[in-house]
């Protein structure tokens, strides 16, 4: 009789065992999609060619014919230098980890890479000012309350690492710069 109990106490072990595997992997297929489908869709967002800002300002600040022209040309001035800042501060990081992953890390060569990453991403931030006030510059007093408005939900938007907080949930984002 013991091993009558013994045997289903056994079946039922194994049933209950084989649920939750199931019920683990249909789980993490679906979490593993789900990220793709997030990681997809912030790519996508991040990704806007200047012609499709062009047209975003200009429906967004109402801008005139001669105020388009302006902030295209504003717009390809700004990308083109920005472009070339952020190729040379991603280069930059890529020496960085390289040099922090060699078993004898150089702290001196580390620390002037930083600053020349803080240089460049001063540089960065002027840049992105000196955008600012030439299209400010254009704008009537209504367009410019608007073009501050954009600006500032693109300055909550726009950072490259974010960092976890209690409870899995995002605190904010910080830069590696």
């Amino acid at each position: 009789m013991a091993t009558k109990n013994t045997y289903r106490i056994l079946i039922w072990v194994i049933v209950i065992l084989s649920a939750t595997i199931l019920s683990m992997g249909v789980s993490f297929w679906y979490h593993k999609h789900q990220d793709k489908k997030v990681a997809a869709e912030k790519q996508q967002q991040v990704e806007m060619p200047s012609e499709q800002r062009t047209r975003f300002f200009r429906e967004q600040l109402n801008l005139q014919p001669e105020q388009v022209n302006t902030f295209r040309d504003l717009n390809r001035n700004y990308n083109r230098n920005a472009r070339r800042l952020s190729d040379q501060l991603t280069l930059l990081r890529i020496d960085m980890v390289e040099e922090m992953a060699k078993t004898d890390a150089d702290t001196t060569k580390l620390h002037a890479i930083s600053d020349e990453m803080g240089e460049l991403h001063k540089s960065l931030k002027n840049l992105t000012v000196d955008y600012y006030l030439d299209m400010k510059a254009v704008c009537d007093a209504t367009q410019q309350e608007k073009l501050k408005e954009i600006f500032l939900s693109m300055t909550k938007t726009e950072e490259d690492v974010s960092l976890p907080r209690r409870g899995n949930r995002q605190h904010g984002r910080r830069n590696l710069e």
